[in-house]
């Protein structure tokens, strides 16, 4: 763990998502095996979303398990007017078709990374614009 991820809380912890914050970063991590929808996620989401209040934020991503999820379902935050951005870690070189799918389908500022701190970094530069 980098010094600056270990300064993030873990607030919302289930069987399949660990969502950790600090100051409007989100980072996600989904369990491995999952396949994440609207329709399991939009509890957690919404008691993120209440966390957070009317502040801006960030998505971070950090894809460190292998997961599924319908890039439909992106609708559902570009409706977010507090979020300021996505950013994805890919570990893997395999799941960057997949990220260029998801992008299709993200209105707001999309960046994929290859370590943790660049994205916590880039977030937080996105929260301040």
């Amino acid at each position: 763990m980098s010094v600056m991820e270990s300064k993030f809380k873990v607030v919302i912890k289930t069987a399949d998502i660990t969502i950790r914050l600090y100051n409007g970063v989100a980072i996600i991590e989904i369990s491995e095996g999952v396949a994440l929808s609207y329709e399991n996620g939009h509890k957690i989401f919404n008691r993120l979303l209440s966390i957070i209040g009317d502040k801006p934020w960030v998505y971070v991503s950090n894809r460190v398990n292998s997961y599924s999820l319908d890039p439909n379902d992106y609708r559902h935050l570009n409706q977010i007017p507090t979020l300021k951005g996505i950013g994805v870690i890919q570990y893997e070189k395999s799941i960057q078709t997949a990220l260029d799918l998801e992008k299709m389908f993200i209105k707001k500022p999309f960046k994929t990374f290859n370590d943790l701190d660049s994205a916590i970094e880039w977030a937080l530069i996105k929260i301040k614009e």
